[in-house]
């Protein structure tokens, strides 16, 4: 379960310490949200969606799918805030050169991405965040 708060000292008219909650301002969607748990979750589910897809499909041939996934966790993780000092990956630019992915299938996959998001549990504010923070990836991912 994500922690929503921590524990302070706070005034009291009585002696001694007394706890107090206090608002976390510095929590993440990906702390929000359950974390990796929950992020693996929504990227199955996600790749489910997109795997049901033959115009998405195509990308994938001669693609270990569960070497995808763990990426794509790693990659949402960010997106939602998580810190990237463990991500030791290619950019998104050398990931995708040469595979050809046009506009529309991009604007397919961030749709799948966001009804994976929904279905998970993530208020329709925090899709529309971590969509717009995958969307900056547009020029990088695109080809054609």
């Amino acid at each position: 379960m994500a922690h929503y708060a921590r524990h302070t000292r706070c005034k009291s008219p009585t002696p001694g310490l007394v706890l107090c909650r206090k608002p976390d301002m510095t929590q993440t969607l990906f702390d929000k949200y359950g974390g990796v748990p929950a992020v693996t979750t929504i990227v199955r589910d996600f790749y489910k969606r997109v795997m049901r897809r033959p115009n998405l499909r195509r990308y994938f041939v001669n693609v270990s799918l569960e070497d995808l996934i763990l990426h794509q966790i790693a990659f949402v993780s960010m997106a939602m805030g998580k810190t990237p000092h463990d991500y030791a990956g290619r950019s998104m630019k050398d990931a995708h050169r040469g595979i050809g992915i046009t506009n529309a299938s991009f604007d397919l996959a961030v749709e799948l991405l966001s009804d994976a998001l929904t279905a998970g549990g993530v208020e329709e504010a925090d899709v529309s965040t971590i969509i717009a923070t995958v969307n900056t990836l547009r020029h990088d991912i695109i080809e054609r």
